[in-house]
């Protein structure tokens, strides 16, 4: 079975990189898989990404929140 999309978010930043977030499925369960898209100019884009698994998706959001305080602390700290 091909991966099938199941859902799909995306925001731009202020620096002009893509990031979508795409919950997919496929034999293997469900996941998320997080591309950046960054413009090379005119038709052509420079693709990153991971997928993080149903199973793994709590972890990986209680470290990435843990990442943020980290940042937010370091920042009040200067």
């Amino acid at each position: 079975m091909p991966d099938r999309e199941i859902h799909s978010e995306r925001f731009r930043t202020d620096r002009g990189k893509t990031f979508f977030f795409d919950v997919k499925e496929n034999e293997n369960g469900k996941f998320v898989k997080i591309t950046e898209s960054i413009s090379l100019g005119g038709e052509r884009y420079k693709r990153n990404f991971i997928t993080v698994s149903e199973e793994s998706l709590g972890e990986f959001i209680t470290l990435a929140q843990k990442v943020v305080e980290v940042i937010k602390s370091h920042r009040e700290n200067k």
